[in-house]
């Protein structure tokens, strides 16, 4: 059976010995056959170069086959097709069983049938224009922004097999003798064209880069509170915040922005609450709690306190920290941020003129690392068990529960209010163990006796890594209850996951070493090409001031580089730049592109955007969860698009769908409370996976499938 991509599990690093028998394991699953044309390496004790002449890489593999690298990635995941990672976290595919598959026409049209179209090659294949192609493809029921071949083999004229397509997309080309006579008029002179125009453009926006050293800072100062987790940082920050009468709190999750908002307003101070999805006004109130996104810097108030300031290095959302720490106008600013924060903060502050003073907070209630390591079984009440992907944490739960431990779960994917009242249990003492992801090391108020680390690897959205310091003592400090117990412990669950944790939380974690910045309307508007051409080169110009470039860096516009491609040129221009970058500023995840997209449709022509699909009621098993979770994630895209000015207009239905959520929400909580069985079914068979089982098919779907391809 494959090892899925989605699953692996690289070691990071690798000692000689724990290296040799990484090696020795994976050679068992390349079997004896070795790859066409190669010889295996006479020394048996060369263990990778043994894996490596009887197995293929993705690359080698996608050459075998005729098709792209992505494609055999696609076609690997979902056929299922026998592959493992190897100790470096390569994909291979053993010799024996891919060799057959490559060689029999069928299945190697069953895997190109992944293989995505590019419009300018269909465009090349039929000489027709680009709105009557797109015409074509929706006519045929098919979205232009994703035309895989096996929706379109044999329609249009087109050829049966891919191999066909290729060979009449390759005749469709002008000559090789042809090109390099092309290629070689005015190259010189083309390139230095293109290097002036560039350096042009980069000073361009570089002389349009924000000015930072206003003339309200004169009358500005700066307090940065720095400390570990329950150090009181928060706590004194907001004291300063409700005698100045006016200002912001502004936090990274709606959560945290939540909390504050009620706490305040709990303390009589009023308080207006604004997130991307939500505005809650309150009679009176001159303060608001927010997600820092949705600050309004021209209208500062007396104070601004921006929490969890080691997000200015986030490559994806640290712009809104550095916007906001940089062009707020208020009178008094409090900057809460761990101790790897301090020096970035102090740099930046000094690049702005600003005056900065500094507060260093100390723990409440010391902590330390455990001697002993944990079970599963000899957890105690009042621990944080810490794993690092929800399907953990789900299978964590119903092992727990059959042991009659009262559980709370704590994961990214679950909707925020759920998070609230699961972590609400376990603060109050309902629930005596909580199992969470790394969500729950910022924006909840969970303090712990115990921190548990399940697991010490994370998959960080790009490779299997394993844990940071800095991760170990920001999650870990979660640990310790001030008043309650003398300290906090860190612990695991495995002697050799111990030894990783005190060998961590013993190092100094790095300071930060940038912040990051996003484009404007302006800069893009400086950068000829398409919306997803602009956002690309905008990155790659890096055009940032000199003065400023040991400190400053560009965000990750990845994303939002995804979701402008879904958009033509003609789109982007009905819509207007300033919108369309809005737009793409939408927070999406790859579940909810396709819902975002026909969101945007109904937008640019003028009609309502449509409905969230609608959740299962009730949730009975761990398919209705992860489909009422999805229902919800496309209904956070709603509420957030109907939040814009710009597009509030299309989405009236904002109060239905948040009722709808609120109650899919309160359902998933329901379920979680009711010992819900999440257990992984065969997404063909529905028949129950095991707890262990890396796949998304069952072992008979898996060999049904395999004789039905052969």
């Amino acid at each position: 059976m494959a090892i899925s991509p989605e699953n692996k599990q690289a070691s990071p690093r690798l000692d000689s010995s724990t290296d040799a028998e990484a090696w020795q394991s994976v050679l068992e699953l390349c079997g004896d056959e070795v790859r066409a044309g190669i010889r295996p390496p006479k020394n048996k004790r060369a263990l990778e170069q043994q894996v490596a002449a009887r197995s293929y890489t993705i690359k080698q593999a996608a050459k075998l086959v005729g098709v792209d690298g992505e494609t055999m990635r696609t076609a690997a995941q979902e056929l299922a097709l026998d592959s493992f990672l190897d100790p470096r976290g390569k994909l291979r595919f053993p010799a024996g069983s891919f060799q057959p598959t490559a060689t029999d026409p069928d299945l190697r049209e069953m895997i190109a049938g992944y293989a995505r179209l590019r419009l300018a090659d269909l465009r090349k294949v039929f000489s027709i224009d680009q709105r009557a192609l797109i015409s074509r493809i929706r006519q045929a029921g098919l979205s232009p922004k994703r035309v895989v071949w096996r929706d379109v083999r044999g329609m249009w004229g087109l050829p049966h097999t891919f191999a066909e397509y290729s060979q009449l997309l390759s005749e469709s080309q002008p000559s090789a003798d042809e090109g390099k006579k092309k290629s070689r008029r005015g190259g010189r002179h083309r390139k230095r064209r293109q290097r002036e125009a560039r350096s042009k453009l980069r000073n361009r926006l570089i002389d349009a880069f924000p000015n930072w050293r206003n003339a309200w800072r004169d009358h500005q100062q700066l307090t940065l509170h720095i400390g570990d987790p329950n150090s009181g940082k928060t706590h004194d920050a907001l004291q300063a915040l409700k005698a100045a009468g006016s200002g912001w709190y502004l936090a990274p999750l709606r959560l945290l922005a939540y909390e504050i908002f009620d706490r305040l307003n709990a303390e009589g101070v009023p308080c207006h609450l604004l997130t991307g999805e939500e505005i809650i006004h309150t009679e009176g109130a001159k303060i608001t709690a927010a997600t820092i996104e949705m600050f309004n810097a021209q209208d500062s108030g007396e104070c601004v306190i921006i929490d969890e300031a080691q997000m200015l290095a986030d490559a994806d959302r640290g712009w809104a920290w550095t916007r906001a720490l940089m062009e707020c106008a208020a009178p008094e600013m409090h900057i809460i941020g761990p101790p790897t924060a301090r020096k970035l903060i102090e740099v930046l502050a000094a690049a702005a003129e600003l005056p900065c003073e500094l507060i260093e907070h100390q723990r409440l209630a010391p902590i330390a690392v455990a001697e002993r390591h944990f079970t599963l079984e000899t957890l105690p009440p009042a621990t944080i068990l810490v794993a690092f992907s929800r399907r953990n944490v789900l299978d964590l739960k119903m092992t727990l529960e059959r042991m009659g431990r009262a559980v709370s779960v704590v994961y990214g994917s679950l909707p925020p209010e759920v998070r609230r009242r699961q972590a609400d249990r376990f603060a109050e003492g309902e629930t005596e163990i909580c199992i969470a992801t790394d969500a729950v090391g910022m924006g909840l108020n969970l303090p712990a006796d115990v921190v548990c680390f399940y697991e010490t690897e994370k998959f960080d959205g790009k490779n299997d890594r394993r844990l940071y310091p800095a991760e170990v003592h920001q999650i870990g400090g979660r640990a310790g209850r001030y008043g309650i117990r003398e300290a906090g412990l860190i612990a695991a669950t495995t002697k050799a996951d111990m030894d990783i944790i005190r060998e961590l939380y013993a190092q100094q974690p790095p300071e930060l070493s940038y912040a990051r910045v996003a484009p404007t309307v302006d800069d893009l508007q400086l950068i000829p090409g398409s919306l997803a051409e602009q956002l690309t080169r905008w990155a790659e110009l890096q055009s940032i001031p000199e003065a400023l470039r040991a400190i400053i860096t560009t965000a990750d516009l990845d994303e939002r580089i995804e979701l402008a491609k879904l958009l033509t040129d003609d789109e982007i221009k009905r819509l207007g730049l300033a919108k369309a970058l809005q737009l793409v500023n939408a927070p999406t995840r790859k579940s909810t592109r396709n819902y975002w997209l026909d969101c945007a449709y109904m937008i640019i022509e003028g009609y309502q955007m449509p409905m969230p699909p609608a959740a299962p009621v009730p949730i009975q098993d761990g398919g209705d969860l992860d489909a009422t979770e999805a229902c919800i994630a496309c209904a956070d895209v709603y509420l957030w698009l109907s939040q814009r000015k710009e597009f509030a207009a299309f989405g009236e239905a904002h109060h239905q769908v948040r009722e709808e959520r609120r109650e899919w929400s309160l359902s998933i909580d329901q379920a979680l409370l009711l010992n819900l069985n999440t257990a992984r079914r065969c997404r063909t068979c529905r028949a129950r996976l095991p707890s262990r089982h890396r796949y998304r098919i069952c072992e008979d779907c898996f060999k049904r499938r395999r004789h039905r391809a052969a």
